[in-house]
């Protein structure tokens, strides 16, 4: 039961002299020492969030269907392999296509109370903080879950217009060339993008402040703005190694892959950096705001 955080045989200690460890050389040193851990917290995760993913998988099926993607790539396998027609594997391109979106959004937005659960296992991580993966992750479950499944419900929603208003404003572009559909369409791939950095600091925020759902998603794209060159790059990390993933295994072994180790890579580079940004910037700042206490007759003691 190691996996899981029930392993009580006591490790060997940390040195109180040694130097604290700062950016990659503590994001490798928390990955290595903290790995079969991850890999408990990994499979909790992906395993309390099958009913997310699964959904996600049927809806990835009907926005696949309407925007005629799998009948180009279908067309262009079939172009490149000779002897294959386009209809005979339009089935197993949906299929891929449906597996890769419902992963990567799994993976990049995350599922709601299990993400709140999740993050909050990661920043003890980060912080080098002890924690129970099974225990404190049901606990934070529970404590997040109405603002978990807001979040999760407005992701479906954002998913719903999001794609389908890029698809509508593309489409529009494609026939009439005109620059205000261009201009909508890039708009509209921007706030989708924008919204995905946000939500390693909307679990973040969620798990480390109490704040209402306006403050969360506020401060998430404030810190978002703020931070963007760092957040850019741990989501082009995760999107790297979901790419990968499912360019050189079939989608069944990918999905798998990233169930019980990819996180490590695309969600938690992420948690790591929005845990950290909190850390060093909101947190150190309300410590350094608060009043000091001074005692009557302090000064006399000496």
């Amino acid at each position: 039961m190691g996996i899981f955080g029930y392993n009580m045989k006591p490790g060997k200690g940390v040195d109180k002299n040694e130097p604290k460890k700062k950016g990659f050389f503590l994001f490798f040193d928390v990955l290595i020492h903290k790995f079969t851990k991850f890999l408990g917290a990994n499979c909790l995760y992906t395993m309390t969030s099958i009913i997310w993913i699964a959904l996600l998988y049927f809806f990835g099926g009907i926005v696949l269907s309407g925007t005629g993607i799998v009948e180009r790539i279908a067309d262009a396998i079939s172009a490149v392999e000779s002897g294959i027609s386009a209809d005979e594997i339009q089935g197993s391109v949906m299929i891929t296509l449906q597996i890769a979106f419902a992963v990567s959004v799994f993976a990049l937005w995350g599922s709601g109370p299990a993400s709140a659960a999740y993050a909050y296992i990661n920043r003890c991580f980060t912080r080098g903080e002890h924690t129970w993966v099974m225990s404190d992750g049901v606990d934070k479950f529970k404590e997040n879950f109405k603002q978990g499944m807001f979040v999760v419900i407005a992701d479906a929603v954002v998913i719903v217009f999001g794609i389908n208003a890029a698809h509508f404003y593309w489409m529009f572009y494609v026939s009439t060339h005109s620059f205000i559909w261009m201009f909508l369409t890039y708009v509209t791939v921007l706030v989708l993008i924008i919204y995905t950095l946000m939500h390693p600091y909307i679990y973040q925020i969620m798990v480390t402040f109490e704040c209402k759902i306006g403050a969360l998603y506020k401060n998430a794209l404030i810190i978002t703005l703020a931070k963007l060159p760092g957040t850019l790059f741990t989501l082009a990390a995760g999107v790297a190694v979901l790419a990968l993933c499912f360019t050189f295994l079939n989608p069944i072994a990918a999905a798998l892959f990233i169930a019980v180790f990819g996180l490590c890579i695309t969600r938690y580079p992420g948690e790591f950096y929005a845990a950290r940004v909190i850390e060093r910037s909101i947190l150190k700042d309300m410590k350094e705001k608060q009043p000091k206490i001074e005692y009557i007759g302090e000064e006399e003691e000496e």
